[in-house]
């Protein structure tokens, strides 16, 4: 537990509360890092569903990959990372069975309509194109 924990928030703050056993709610949790954000109970399902949403709007391959990607890369050199994210984007175009990679890829580059973090992927478009 403990290398996970300084693997998800600072140092300082790992050993702050490793150190104390102090107990934290979720807002503080949200500021040290340790989650991504805190909301009122009351306003969980809501915040939880949109989430889901938004998710599921995005290409499953892309965001399998990236996931991956992400965990992959963070210990690897840049050269490492490189051929690393070199070879997974291969595979990712060898599985894509709709051909949604290169859909999303002509989407963001060329038509400069898709900006990952922004915006859905747009399934509708790509299979008309």
């Amino acid at each position: 537990m403990s290398k996970k924990l300084v693997e998800a928030i600072r140092f300082r703050d790992a050993m702050f509360y490793a150190c104390t056993g102090r107990a934290f709610d979720g807002k503080r949790a949200a500021e040290i890092g340790l989650i991504k954000f805190a909301v009122p109970g009351d306003c969980l399902r809501q915040e939880t569903v949109a989430l889901t949403v938004e998710l599921m709007d995005k290409n499953p391959e892309v965001l399998r990959a990236t996931k991956n990607a992400l965990r992959a890369v963070r210990t690897m050199s840049d050269d490492q990372a490189f051929d690393y994210l070199a070879a997974k984007a291969s595979e990712i175009k060898l599985r894509d069975k709709e051909n949604a990679y290169h859909h999303g890829i002509k989407q963001f580059i060329d038509d400069k309509t898709y900006k990952p973090t922004f915006s859905a992927y747009d399934r509708e478009r790509a299979s008309q194109e």
